[in-house]
């Protein structure tokens, strides 16, 4: 178990999913959690669920669109905390619709696309901004960036949503690169299919599926096996891992492209001898 006593942790995007267990986790170690999103009942909800649990926690709502709102929200976690020591760099555009509207290049809306690079991935540059003279004061601090194996591979959809989590993956380096000898970290969790409560109740059976054929692990993520990593690398015991994409996607990303079709071939021949 990697402790967080003595630290200060944001959560942004925390009002659910992967968030609202990462923030749960980083309070259940130790950590002062500030809570932050759009949704204030969500907020709401988390910090009410750390405090029943004897954590400490702050909800903030914040856009991340909004370059003041992101400084405010910063201001106001140290000024409550007194200094910012973890970010977890969470929030994106989850929306449902705004994700099946994000289609192939020569469909894509420019003002979504628009959208999804200022909340995935200028929004994640602002809350460095903004939060990293904060770590500077105290000596340094930790940053892990929510990534998607989308950021590394090319798909049929969602190429708005691909290229800002390519794009996490260059600020991560560049954040690291730059402030390393400062004694801030900063790595990436490669985040693969994960089955929040809302997707686990809208994703088809069918396509459960499929994405299961092609993972190592006998099961599919959940938000707490992302809630895990984050931790880690938020966490003292981590002290030499930066720069680091750390894929955390029951091995989605690890194998051949047909893996799963010579795996099923296998299986028919086997069955006919």
């Amino acid at each position: 178990m990697s402790r967080l006593d003595g630290k200060v942790a944001i959560i942004t995007g925390g009002g659910s999913g992967i968030g609202a267990a990462t923030a749960k986790l980083m309070a259940e170690r130790g950590a002062k959690v500030a809570v932050t999103g759009r949704t204030e009942a969500n907020l709401a909800d988390v910090v009410d669920a750390i405090g029943a649990a004897g954590g400490d926690a702050l909800a903030v709502a914040a856009d991340m669109q909004d370059e003041s709102s992101i400084a405010a929200m910063a201001e106001k976690v140290a000024g409550h905390f007194g200094r910012i020591d973890i970010l977890a760099s969470n929030a994106a555009m989850t929306d449902p619709a705004a994700m099946m509207a994000d289609g192939p290049v020569i469909e894509m809306d420019s003002a979504l696309w628009d959208r999804t690079m200022a909340v995935n991935l200028r929004g994640a540059m602002l809350a460095c901004k903004y939060t990293i003279p904060h770590m500077l004061k105290t000596g340094g601090g930790a940053i892990v960036f929510s990534g998607s194996g989308k950021g590394l591979q090319g798909d049929l959809d969602q190429i708005a949503y691909g290229t800002s989590k390519a794009g996490l993956i260059g600020l991560m380096k560049y954040v690291a690169t730059q402030y390393g000898k400062q004694g801030i970290r900063a790595n990436l969790a490669l985040i693969g299919l994960v089955m929040t409560e809302a997707l686990d109740r809208t994703f088809p059976d069918a396509a459960k599926a499929l994405f299961m054929e092609h993972h190592l692990t006998p099961y599919l993520g959940k938000p707490e096996h992302v809630a895990e990593v984050i931790a880690f690398l938020a966490s003292d015991a981590a002290a030499f891992v930066t720069s680091a994409v750390v894929p955390v996607d029951g091995g989605f990303t690890a194998h051949s492209p047909v893996f799963a079709d010579v795996s099923r071939m296998k299986a028919q021949m086997a069955g006919r001898q």
